[in-house]
């Protein structure tokens, strides 16, 4: 939790060095980026109506936790997580993003790679993209485009929703506990 706060007092000291007509908060940059992140291009996990928007880069050790601490919530609650791919944290990147987009199977590709990811020895993932489509490109163009509204060019994971007031709300890196976790995820409207 130190860890986003300290990541969210500096996007608000970023956000107050801007002149005072881009000055926004951070829940006026999640509701720019929640009027818009029916756009991206994500990977649905779950069916529930209060939905949540997380970006995660594939090289992310955060992300990786992230999605292994919502492995308890996934079809409970009436939540669906919405995984949002950006390639932005190393070259390498770019490659292990489209190759979840473009699989055929995208929420399998996804959860292969992270589960790869937290434990090298149970499977092997899935391979980075030798080719990367122009659609795809323009998918994971898009999808930065969007991190990017929330004033945000390399702070992942990121978790965009509105809370039971519908309000917008941000939350940048993995909640430090499961109490965190639990607390966070009972404000989402």
């Amino acid at each position: 939790m130190r860890r986003s706060f300290i990541i969210l007092a500096l996007l608000l000291a970023a956000s107050l060095a801007r002149p005072a007509s881009a000055q926004q908060t951070p829940g006026q940059l999640a509701d720019q980026v929640l009027l818009h992140a029916h756009e991206a291009t994500a990977i649905a996990e779950g069916g529930g109506h209060r939905v949540v928007d997380i970006f995660f880069d594939p090289n992310c050790p955060y992300c990786r936790q992230l999605y292994s601490d919502l492995r308890a919530w996934v079809g409970k609650d009436d939540l669906q997580f919405r995984w949002i791919a950006v390639a932005i944290l190393a070259p390498s990147s770019l490659p292990k993003a489209a190759a979840i987009l473009q699989a055929p199977d995208r929420l399998q590709a996804f959860r292969a790679t992270e589960d790869h990811g937290l434990n090298p020895n149970a499977n092997p993932g899935i391979a980075p993209a030798r080719v990367v489509t122009p659609r795809t490109r323009k998918a994971l163009a898009a999808n930065e485009a969007l991190l990017q509204r929330a004033g945000i060019d390399s702070a992942v994971p990121l978790m965009v929703f509105r809370d039971k007031a519908g309000k917008g709300q941000l939350f940048i890196g993995a909640p430090k506990s499961d109490t965190e976790l639990a607390a966070l995820l009972a404000t989402v409207r």
